[in-house]
């Protein structure tokens, strides 16, 4: 997996949250825009829904009142009690009645019937005899209530309702025919003219209607029953702005039909053929399989997005239900959408201009001194601890570059005191200081002990400058000092001319013995080489003895020296000081554990001081080919 900048995450940190907000933002927008028309399309709907109600109240007011009227009549009664070839004299008895609400046809032949402006007139007339079959108009009025004459299929579906009839009254909704045309034709409420001029009726239409019982007085049963009918497009005019307005409190005319039996009825200006039949098949399974009094759902229709609400019209009606269909369009909602998402979009990638440049102002001002402290940190793990690190704001960053800064030179300090440490001690000795492995006190440890001074030193220096004296020594100390590192021992200390080293503690290795005489030996060759460049000509001698001593720091808690204590320090220090010019001189311990490994001669035993009895020595030659 690629390793992304500081700053690339940061440019991408900011065009993610700038993307984040603009698509959050633009869901946002959207749902609420959704919302407020799919809100005011069902305010809508509910004051169309308001409209027509009141609308009806009013009317059917009046009319079921001069039904009740008629029903009531003794004369009426009295007709439907007569029998059935005089059955058809009741359409001569209601004539007079209910005048104020049919829709009379003039005399003339072919004129239009005109109807009083501002009235609702009924469309067709029927009477039910006591069995609820339907009673044909007499032949004489046909030609007068032309619109009144038999309809086969309207006396079809009033054959039910004699049945049905358990309250007084009843409204209902049913798709007339007036000719041979079929029923579910889908142009049920447009008007069409005639040729002498003026409107008629098409060839079918959508009747609301009103059934009224009459009932006999004296027995109490049913005579008959009165049957009104009035087209249902001309009882629902849509309303129309009034002038000076709030054009957001209008009623518009929108599309709209009454759903009935799987058929819309509609007027033709407001919905096509097409659309009818569509909204008829998406409303109708709704309505079948969870009948509801008001619902609405989304659709499209001929690839337009609509909102459809409808509403039930005779509720508790023995009639098939019929719903008030309303169809809202939404392409406005959605054209809105659009325009709001292409601003958003718009603003959303100035935004995200805005934050990439931001972002690359920020990224340069923190990447900067961060690219800073990497490349010194990287200094300091190279040891150049003098390095330093601008700083260059005083946030946080600013404090971070400070810090780093404190940090080095602390740095930088520890490495002074641990080399000046290193310089006073041994390096591992020191090592275990600082990690706290060495504490104040000691332990018994069986090590090698070695001694070198240099021979005649005191009269070789007395009469030299001190400085030439420092110079000699140091030149003589730092060539044997390596040697000592060499083979693994600890440089104990130095006393002026002399040398100590210790091998086999605190770090013990495999043969501390042997790796003390090859140091011993080389120590003679490595003064050898340098006599030949030297201005002074120095001879060395080595002590070495080898045995368990007291080993740990002594002194005191604020002032520590490592070193060893014992008889065997003590012997090392003897044989030193006897040996010869270029000899070293090693106990018997010493000459059993080199094991033979280097060439190794007897010496004459030593009477030496602090030691009761003579001490065996040996002398070390050389190493064995």
């Amino acid at each position: 997996m690629p390793v992304l900048s500081f700053r690339l995450k940061l440019v991408l940190a900011m065009m993610l949250a700038v993307a984040g907000v603009s698509t959050t933002t633009l869901f946002v927008t959207e749902r609420r825009v959704q919302a407020y028309y799919e809100q005011m399309f069902r305010a809508q709907f509910q004051r169309q829904i308001s409209y027509f109600t009141s609308l009806q109240e009013a009317r059917l007011g009046v009319v079921r009142e001069q039904c009740l009227k008629l029903t009531q009549s003794v004369r009426l009664i009295a007709a439907l009690k007569e029998p059935e070839t005089e059955l058809p004299l009741v359409y001569e008895v209601a004539e007079g009645e209910l005048r104020g609400v049919l829709n009379e046809v003039r005399t003339e032949p072919g004129a239009a019937p005109i109807p009083e402006p501002n009235r609702f007139r009924a469309t067709f007339l029927r009477f039910l005899d006591a069995r609820g079959k339907p009673i044909p108009p007499p032949d004489n009025l046909r030609t007068r209530f032309a619109a009144l004459a038999p309809k086969p299929r309207l006396d079809q579906n009033l054959s039910f309702v004699r049945e049905t009839l358990a309250e007084l009254q009843q409204v209902g909704y049913l798709g007339v025919t007036h000719d041979a045309r079929p029923l579910n034709t889908p142009r049920l409420a447009a008007r069409a003219k005639n040729p002498q001029g003026g409107q008629t009726l098409d060839a079918q239409a959508l009747q609301e209607v009103i059934v009224t019982k009459v009932v006999d007085p004296i027995d109490g049963k049913m005579a008959g029953a009165l049957v009104l009918g009035f087209p249902l497009p001309e009882l629902v005019p849509q309303p129309r702005p009034r002038p000076g307005s709030d054009p957001a409190t209008h009623l518009e005319a929108i599309q709209n039909g009454v759903f009935l039996e799987d058929r819309l009825y509609a007027d033709t200006n407001l919905i096509s053929e097409a659309t009818e039949a569509e909204v008829a098949h998406l409303v109708g399974p709704r309505v079948r399989a969870e009948p509801r009094p008001e619902a609405d759902f989304s659709c499209e229709i001929l690839q337009v997005p609509y909102r459809v609400f409808y509403a039930l019209l005779n509720d508790r009606s023995v009639f098939a239900p019929a719903y008030q269909v309303y169809l809202y369009s939404m392409e406005e909602a959605r054209q809105a959408q659009r325009d709001l998402r292409n601003k958003i979009l718009g603003w959303s990638a100035v935004a995200m201009a805005g934050a990439l440049l931001l972002s690359f102002l920020l990224s340069n001002g923190l990447t900067v001194p961060i690219r800073e402290l990497v490349a010194g940190t990287a200094e300091i793990s190279g040891g150049n601890l003098a390095v330093r690190v601008p700083v260059r704001s005083r946030d946080e960053i600013g404090q971070l570059a400070e810090s780093f800064n404190n940090m080095a030179a602390g740095l930088a300090q520890k490495d002074v005191y641990r080399r000046c440490l290193n310089l006073v001690a041994d390096e591992k000795v020191a090592k275990q200081l600082v990690s706290g492995e060495i504490s104040l006190g000691g332990s018994v440890q069986d090590v090698s002990v070695l001694f070198c001074d240099i021979r005649g030193f005191t009269p070789l220096t007395q009469y030299m400058p001190p400085d030439e004296v420092i110079a000699m020594i140091n030149e003589h100390m730092t060539a044997l000092t390596a040697v000592v590192k060499k083979h693994n021992g600890v440089l104990d200390k130095f006393v002026g001319d002399l040398l100590m080293a210790v091998f086999g503690a605190p770090v013990r290795h495999e043969n501390d013995t042997l790796a003390a005489g090859r140091c011993a030996l080389e120590l003679l060759e490595e003064r050898q080489k340098l006599n030949q460049t030297a201005r002074h000509r120095l001879q060395v001698r080595v002590g070495l003895a080898t045995g368990p001593v007291v080993a740990g720091c002594i002194g005191s808690v604020d002032r520590l020296n490592y070193t060893v204590l014992g008889e065997r320090v003590n012997l090392a220090s003897r044989l030193c000081t006897q040996a010869e010019d270029g000899e070293v001189l090693i106990d018997q311990t010493t000459k059993e554990r080199l094991n033979g490994l280097l060439v190794v001669e007897p010496a004459t035993a030593m009477h030496l001081k602090g030691f009761d009895k003579p001490v065996d020595v040996y002398r070390l030659i050389a190493l064995k080919t």
